[in-house]
């Protein structure tokens, strides 16, 4: 009966104290790297290089987005 309660939106589960959940981004964020490349390229030669480029951009831009909110959170 307990299941049937649970509302996934609305009642999220606990991810505890720990960051070891942010980990799960680096394979996340490596393979939507490599499925975009593969239906971008036309010779998929180029496929490794090209997905651990873009694969190396989104990161980037993940922590630098994640550090301007840090600093507008900090000074608002």
């Amino acid at each position: 009966m307990i299941a049937l309660a649970y509302r996934p939106f609305l009642d999220p589960l606990p991810i505890g104290n720990s960051p070891a959940w942010t980990l799960l981004f680096i394979p996340l964020v490596v393979l939507v790297s490599i499925a975009f490349k593969t239906i971008k390229l036309r010779d998929l030669n180029k496929l490794p290089r090209q997905a651990a480029t873009l694969s190396i951009q989104i990161f980037v831009f993940m922590g630098a987005t994640a550090a301007l909110l840090w600093l507008l959170t900090r000074w608002a």
